[in-house]
């Protein structure tokens, strides 16, 4: 069995077991959350996940097991939670739970901008830092 342990502040903590939100931006809290329900150990960053890698597809097309192609936009970041086997991605089973009645509207907003933010930015382009995908170490020790 394969699980991930979260550490949290004392203070996050205890907002998340009262069922509030935790703290920080809407990303953040999707990146917590999608190691709290164990996204993380099959949407893996290296080839060994049972799920596809979500690094870099937001926006993007994706090949479908049945011959189709869509695009990777928030509609189907969201189908694809709610109703992971309406579009399965090709190479990959139809083996994700179903999370429809699982997550609010609020923690599937979250997920869904953490799905985005693991696009990396264009060369040049200032904003928010990217977030590291759920499960992988820093390059740099100091990240």
């Amino acid at each position: 069995m394969i699980g991930d342990v979260v550490v949290m502040e004392p203070a996050q903590y205890q907002s998340w077991m009262s069922g509030g939100p935790v703290t920080g931006s809407l990303a953040q809290n999707g990146q917590t959350l999608f190691q709290q329900l164990g996204c993380s150990t099959c949407h893996r960053s290296d080839v060994q996940g049972r799920g596809p890698n979500l690094t870099g597809v937001f926006g993007k097309p994706v090949q479908l097991e049945d011959g189709r192609t869509v695009t990777a936009d928030e509609n189907y970041v969201r189908e694809s939670i709610l109703n992971p086997t309406a579009k399965v991605v090709s190479g990959f089973k139809p083996i994700m739970p179903v999370f429809q009645g699982q997550v609010s509207e609020e923690q599937l907003t979250a997920l869904v901008a953490y799905v985005k933010s693991l696009n990396p930015a264009p060369a040049g382009a200032a904003g928010t830092p990217e977030l590291k995908p759920a499960g992988v170490a820093p390059q740099n020790p100091k990240e």
